[in-house]
């Protein structure tokens, strides 16, 4: 048994709108084995996971998958239920499982999961993968073997997920349907889209000042710039070794703190001091996090944070220092333990609270009270295992917010100003917080940036206050961050109306981003080439900080590879479904494709609008999947689905007698002239008045005007620069060169209809089939491209995909030989480039050569070379033409 593969699909895919790991297992050796020809392998997997018995599987009620394995199931299928219940040990929801066969190879299963953690899903199957080793091994697994793996598990699972803090901010964010991306392991999220994106990390924005940023982490800094300012703030020096330390303490006269000069979350912080010794020892703790250490003046009060966003005081927090009870017989080290067992305690910041951490600071200040960790307090004896008051080293705060005095209030917003944050924690030591700070000994003792909220999002005591919610209105105040999505899918045409519908969305001065199978594009200007039609794609365009609408073209291969790459569509653009790429990812019929490709209509908002051609019925059927808003689209002269939505009052494209309608029940616009439509041809090439009719549907969903729609389709060329690639003429040496990507029997069909219109030419169309492709594809364009031209010139991609040199090239030919075509007129010329060079210089005057290719690239320099060579004959004709002419 072997693991191939395992990755993680974050956007919504073919197999659940949730992510899910998908994992390739080859069973091998294990490959026909069931569960019911294993001995007593049962029983020792449900000893080691009991709770197996509450799986319904497919059965639909509890104890379905015990019956499964009684009656004996496939490992594969084992193997994906062992996972979801580590998780679920784990305290993971795993709603979806699924394992399938795989047709490329026997022995190949694929393994599909939901997840709430990532790595803990990843780290949970390879888990799942070594339990069930063991048991395949006639091991008895006990049960202390399970719990050892779900508690390293957990870790995985605490170790990557988000805190508290950071998932109130997205929990506000979904509220609000304000699209969230994690850009990093850490807490660094994007806050909407494109041009109205925002960034946050913990509780930092991006208008988070770095200077400010750089002033608080610096505490000497902080506290001189606050005195300067008229802040109350404690004396204090900063020393680099004990005596000066004990100097120090000398010179301030009384108790004393000792901490690190750039220390975080209390740590190493020591309080209280009133002796040399105690001086010495704190020092020597605050060096292990930084050479340089504050010695300050101890102010004796309570501890309080208040939280200042945006100018204003949002929420304050009494800060209580960790503490036990005493129950008369248990040790102070036992009543850590016990309290630690709180279920709202995490080892960081992923709960409410944080363990209480038995570090050198809690002896020291047990020592202060002549106490170990061996001592047994009184029962009701409370007992304060550190001064310092920090959440991050187990402390509790109770919400003190509506009793601030106005004043207290005041003077936490300017210290906030002073060091230039505008979201903050300031930290200050007073009695009462009901009474005006000019009224009792105060000071600010610290100004953070990036303030934990746990305090106030859950306090132990008082009123919660809904922190993430008020950090989300300071960085986005009205809307939801969203741009305009505009996803386009389909077998055929998808270039085509992708181009088409962002040269619409330009053309009214709009910042367009759009991916193509030609590249990244913004604004127009290409940003990275290639074939860019995954979710990879999808995001760079969704985190440019220009774009105003993203317009997005998505392949079957991104869909099934990783999902999608945006949350959901406002325009989703279905153009076509017909055979291709079959035999891949499971794909192996046409309603494999269109259940892929109807992903794109599903993953909408009821306000959303769905494209769908009306002419296709695999695409028809995809209106009753979707819950956005259905416009239909047809080339035929009377669709009877068209009928019918026009009849429910619904929004249809059609074409009658000659004119491009839009029409939403009994209104209707004209929008112009099939004719009139460059990338048309005079109406000839259907598959682009298809596809502009798609384009069109798609701009008045955005809300385009019937006006601005025409001047755009009318602008839009066959050419290289409106649509690279798709249908481009040249004439060259007489000859009518057609360049286009066809790839498929539908696509290459279509050229062929469009050019037969043309009477009296000669067809020649160089072709190929890519090498992935399965046998019964390459047939068929054989057959498709044997009828529809007079002549073939058969080349092979560069890019064999796993199949021999002339191997495709022999198919084809063997085909269309088969159906009638006549051996002479089929050439084999195996590379792109000298195929293209070829039939140009076969090709009489007037013939109409096709050029089916792969890399555009050296055709269109080839098709260069040869226009700036009859540039130069023309205008400096050979010799033999001068004499001829001069006679």
């Amino acid at each position: 048994m072997e693991i191939r593969q395992v990755q993680a699909i974050e956007g919504a895919n073919v197999y659940s709108y949730r992510p899910v790991i998908r994992a390739i297992v080859d069973l091998q050796e294990w490959t026909d084995v069931t569960t019911d020809t294993l001995g007593d392998f049962n029983r020792r997997l449900v000893d080691c996971l009991p709770t197996l018995a509450e799986h319904h599987c497919a059965r639909g009620r509890v104890g379905g998958f015990l019956e499964r394995l009684r009656e004996g199931t496939l490992l594969g299928h084992t193997l994906e239920h062992m996972t979801i219940e580590l998780l679920t040990l784990a305290g993971q929801h795993i709603p979806y499982g699924k394992t399938m066969a795989l047709p490329e190879q026997k022995g190949l299963y694929e393994i599909i999961f939901n997840y709430d953690s990532q790595e803990g899903a990843m780290e949970a199957f390879k888990r799942a993968y070594d339990l069930l080793h063991e048991l395949l091994a006639g091991k008895a697994v006990g049960p202390s073997r399970v719990t050892a793996m779900v508690t390293a598990l957990n870790k995985v699972i605490v170790n990557n997920s988000l805190g508290v803090s950071t998932k109130s901010i997205i929990e506000a964010c979904r509220e609000r349907g304000i699209p969230v991306q994690r850009l990093s392991g850490g807490s660094l999220l994007q806050l909407g889209y494109g041009r109205y994106q925002r960034r946050l990390q913990a509780a930092m924005t991006d208008h988070t000042s770095c200077i400010g940023v750089d002033i608080a982490c610096d505490k000497v800094l902080t506290k001189k710039l606050l005195s300067e300012s008229g802040v109350p703030v404690p004396y204090g020096r900063v020393v680099e070794s004990e005596d000066e330390a004990v100097e120090a303490f000398h010179s301030l006269r009384g108790k004393v703190v000792v901490k690190p000069y750039n220390g975080n979350q209390g740590k190493g912080v020591s309080l209280r001091l009133k002796n040399e010794a105690e001086v010495r020892s704190a020092f020597k703790l605050a060096q292990n996090y930084g050479q340089e250490v504050i010695v300050e003046k101890y102010i004796s009060g309570r501890n309080y944070r208040l939280l200042v966003i945006g100018e204003k005081l949002v929420a304050a927090a009494e800060r209580i220092p960790a503490y036990v009870t005493g129950d008369g017989m248990s040790t102070i080290e036992e009543l850590v333990e016990r309290a630690n067992q709180d279920p709202e305690r995490g080892d960081d910041h992923e709960k409410a609270l944080t363990k209480i951490k038995l570090d050198p600071v809690v002896h020291l200040t047990l020592a202060q009270k002549k106490l170990t960790l061996a001592s047994v307090p009184r029962t009701g004896e409370v007992v304060y295992l550190r001064d310092s008051a920090n959440l991050s080293t187990g402390g509790f705060a109770q919400d003190v917010t509506p009793i601030v005095h106005p004043d207290n209030a005041d003077l936490a917003v300017y210290a906030a100003k002073i060091i230039g944050l505008d979201v903050a924690g300031v930290d200050l030591v007073l009695e009462d917080i009901e009474k005006s700070y000019r009224e009792q000994r105060c000071k600010i003792i610290e100004v953070n940036a990036a303030p934990g909220i746990r305090m106030h999002q859950f306090p132990t005591l008082g009123q919660a206050r809904d922190i993430g919610k008020l950090i989300v209105e300071q960085v986005m105040p009205a809307g939801n961050g969203r741009i305009p999505i505009v996803a386009i899918t389909g077998t055929n045409g998808k270039t085509t109306t992708t181009r088409l519908i962002g040269k619409m969305l330009l053309d009214q001065e709009l910042a367009v981003g759009m991916t193509t199978t030609d590249g990244i594009f913004v604004r127009g200007k290409l940003l990275l080439n290639g074939d860019t039609t995954g979710p990879e794609s999808t995001r760079i365009i969704l985190r440019h900080p220009d774009v105003q609408v993203a317009v997005l073209e998505t392949a079957r291969g991104g869909i099934l590879r990783s999902g999608l790459g945006y949350d959901y569509a406002d325009v989703a653009v279905i153009t076509n479904v017909s055979a291709d790429h079959l035999g891949q990812y499971g794909v192996e019929t046409v309603e494999d494709v269109a259940h892929v490709k109807s992903l794109v209509a599903e993953v909408v908002k009821p306000h959303s609008y769905v494209v769908l051609n009306a002419d296709d019925p695999y695409v028809v059927h995809m209106a009753r999947r979707t819950q956005g808003k259905v416009i239909y689209f047809s080339g035929e002269k009377d669709n009877i689905h068209i009928r019918k939505h026009l009849a429910r009052g619904g929004v249809a494209i059609f074409v009658r007698r000659g004119l491009i309608l839009m029409c939403q029940g009994s209104r209707e616009y004209k929008i112009c002239s099939v004719r009139q439509i460059p990338i048309t041809w005079e109406g000839k090439a259907r598959h682009n008045v298809q596809n502009a009719l798609a384009a069109v549907a798609a701009g008045w969903a955005l809300g385009l005007s019937a006006d601005a729609i025409r001047e755009s389709l009318l602008s839009f060329a066959s050419d290289d620069k409106d649509n690279r690639g798709r249908l481009n003429f040249y004439r060259l040496g007489g000859v009518e060169v057609v360049v286009d990507y066809g790839h498929n029997p539908k696509g290459i069909e279509e050229i062929a209809h469009t050019l037969k219109k043309f009477k009296g030419r000669s067809l020649v169309g160089c072709i190929t089939v890519p090498g992935d492709r399965p046998d019964q594809t390459i047939r068929e364009v054989a057959r498709v491209a044997a009828k529809g031209f007079n002549r073939l010139i058969i080349r092979e991609d560069k890019d064999l995909r796993g199949r021999h040199q002339g191997e495709i090239a022999r198919i084809l030919y063997e085909e269309a030989v088969a159906v009638g075509m006549d051996p002479k007129k089929i050439t084999v010329v195996l590379n792109e480039r000298e195929a293209f060079c070829y039939g140009l210089d076969t090709c009489l005057p007037g013939d109409i050569f096709v050029m089916f290719y792969e890399h555009l690239d050296p055709i269109e320099a080839e098709i260069k070379l040869r226009l700036e060579r009859e540039c130069a004959e023309s205008e400096f004709p050979s010799a033999e033409k001068a004499v001829g002419a001069g006679t």
